[in-house]
């Protein structure tokens, strides 16, 4: 391209964080980014803006080393359309139109070089990252172009790294989460991390943990969350639980104390034992539940016959009930009374049929069960047993078994699944 006196130097272009989106202005051409990579490093800045295009013959091809990390950049350029910049000076202000929604348009940053942006995203590549986690990084986070890699970037991947997120889970975490890469290493991510494992014992646990909730590396530990593992230890709750709450529902050990207190209460009133990983999944599931909707559930099993005393017994052998929709209650709840026979008495010893989907499971068994009673082939009357076993199993058990003197129910199978 031929310099006919830009206004910029190298150690000018001004980012502006408000036009930040994910290195922001679309380039019509391949080679002219690579024409302006060229010029920025041949020619001394000079006073025009003006920008005329040379023929390609001119320039150099992009070194082998680091053409594909810049074809990568220059993907993000091709996303947004043309918006505030006229196009005579985008080719110099490459990274200017990075725009981020949430950011003041008074607020700019400094991008010495294309290099240095190139130099962050490089390291991210080798750090597991693909085009699209760069993509949603960079529009969440355009800062971290702008970050130095040796002091304040790779110090926090080889964190992450020592502690075994590796893989695509680094790369999924902190492009969802890029605010773990604006937090302190020494005053937040190391501190977080030991503290943290001092509670999940092994590297694998913290990693379960940060995977399920990323955002405990992020909030100051000593403060929102040591005080309730305390409290939870007082009262009896066995570290295993606790180690189930926080890899988990991390978000139950940050919730409002009032609430949290709350949920604590009720549970230990319906009995569930502290000792058992089913007072964490209580806990967790009350803790995030508001009271109202709470309420709604309790009323909704009532107005199928159930007790208010045998909510709260299915409840405490299998928290997740409270996850089911409304809908999906009634349903299987009339199917088991209406089709089975079962009272509510009956169903309680059993809660986890009512996470099961009638379609896939309860309907398929029930037809092949029913099948092999009406040949005498099996005892009359259905059991949780029949649908808790494995699919496997109940292959084994009940189809393989009795293909030969019920070969209709191989057909059966299909006919209710489809």
């Amino acid at each position: 391209m031929r310099d006919e006196g830009a206004t910029f130097s190298t150690n000018q272009i001004l980012v502006e964080r408000s036009l930040l989106p994910s290195l922001g202005r679309a380039v019509r051409l391949q080679r002219e980014i690579n024409n302006v990579s060229t010029s920025l490093r041949r020619h001394p800045p000079s006073t025009s803006s003006d920008y005329h295009t040379r023929p390609s013959s001119d320039h150099r091809p992009l070194p082998p080393t680091l053409s594909g990390i810049r074809q990568t950049l220059f993907c993000f350029l091709r996303r947004r359309r043309r918006s505030l910049i006229p196009d005579r000076f985008f080719p110099h202000e490459i990274v200017r139109d990075l725009r981020p929604r949430r950011l003041s348009i008074s607020k700019k940053v400094q991008l010495d070089t294309l290099d240095k942006a190139l130099s962050v995203l490089t390291l991210l590549k080798d750090y597991g990252f693909d085009e699209a986690h760069l993509v949603r990084l960079v529009d969440r986070l355009p800062g971290v172009l702008v970050m130095n890699v040796e002091k304040i970037l790779k110090p926090k991947l080889e964190l992450f790294r020592g502690i075994s997120l590796v893989g695509t889970a680094l790369p999924e975490i902190l492009s969802a989460w890029p605010v773990l890469l604006g937090c302190s290493l020494e005053k937040r991510l190391l501190p977080n991390a030991e503290l943290l494992k001092s509670i999940l014992i092994t590297n694998a646990n913290l990693v379960n943990a940060i995977k399920n909730s990323p955002w405990l590396m992020a909030i100051d530990i000593r403060t929102k969350v040591l005080p309730k593992v305390d409290a939870l230890r007082a009262h009896g709750v066995a570290d295993d639980v606790i180690l189930v709450l926080l890899i988990r529902y991390g978000h139950t050990l940050v919730t409002d104390t009032n609430r949290f207190n709350e949920a604590f209460d009720k549970i230990k009133k319906m009995g569930i034992c502290p000792k058992k990983t089913t007072f964490a999944h209580a806990l967790g599931m009350l803790a995030k539940l508001p009271e109202k909707k709470w309420v709604e559930k309790v009323e909704n099993f009532m107005g199928l016959g159930w007790s208010q005393d045998n909510v709260l017994e299915a409840f405490s052998k299998q928290p997740y009930i409270v996850r089911i929709s409304t809908e999906k209650t009634r349903k299987i709840v009339e199917f088991l009374e209406e089709k089975l026979g079962w009272t509510p008495e009956h169903t309680v010893k059993y809660p986890v049929v009512l996470l099961m989907s009638l379609e896939k499971r309860l309907l398929p068994r029930c037809a092949v069960l029913s099948i092999l009673m009406h040949k005498g082939l099996i005892k009359p009357g259905f059991t949780g047993c029949h649908f808790l076993m494995s699919s496997k199993n109940f292959q084994m058990e009940f189809v393989t078994k009795f293909q030969e003197k019920a070969p209709e129910i191989v057909e059966v199978i299909k006919r209710v699944k489809s």
